[in-house]
């Protein structure tokens, strides 16, 4: 039988998925892809749309990751030193994405021509995305210390 606590690690756990899977995709994958096939109006064009769509997906991911580990926190009924530096980490990350999307990718949106200034933005927008991913990653890896009981980050480190 399903419980909540199964429900909500489960919805948890797809939203760092979707948030990370579209960031790290558009980072190596597409935006490669296209720099080396499109002309800079046309990769600008493409750009707008794509920091737009993946802007709202990985936002919305991080307000379900935000609920779902508000909920996961009450289910675990405390908070060690291990969670209370995840969820440090989590705001980090939370600011670096709303500085990523809000900020620099507001500023491609807005962007009226391709030029020396919208490809600084575009790489500044990769280094963020990348710092967040390795961040996230981190997360994860402390998350795998949390389920495990208290010695298990102390065992992995071994």
């Amino acid at each position: 039988m399903l419980s909540l606590r199964l429900v909500v690690l489960f919805v948890h756990i797809v939203a760092v998925i979707v948030a990370l899977g579209g960031s790290l995709f558009s980072t190596f994958a597409l935006a490669p892809v296209l720099a080396a096939e499109l002309d800079p109006p046309a990769r600008l064009r493409v750009s707008r749309r794509i920091v737009r769509r993946l802007g709202a997906i990985v936002l919305t991911s991080l307000a379900v990751l935000v609920v779902t580990g508000i909920l996961n926190v009450f289910f675990i009924g405390g908070v060690s030193i291990l969670l209370a530096i995840k969820l440090v980490l989590v705001l980090v990350v939370i600011g670096l994405a709303l500085y990523q999307y809000g900020n620099i990718g507001a500023q491609i949106w807005r962007a009226d021509s391709p030029g020396p200034e919208v490809a600084a933005l575009q790489a500044r927008f990769r280094r963020v995305g990348l710092t967040v991913g390795a961040i996230v990653l981190l997360i994860i890896y402390l998350s795998i210390g949390l389920t495990r009981g208290s010695g298990a980050i102390v065992a992995m480190i071994r």
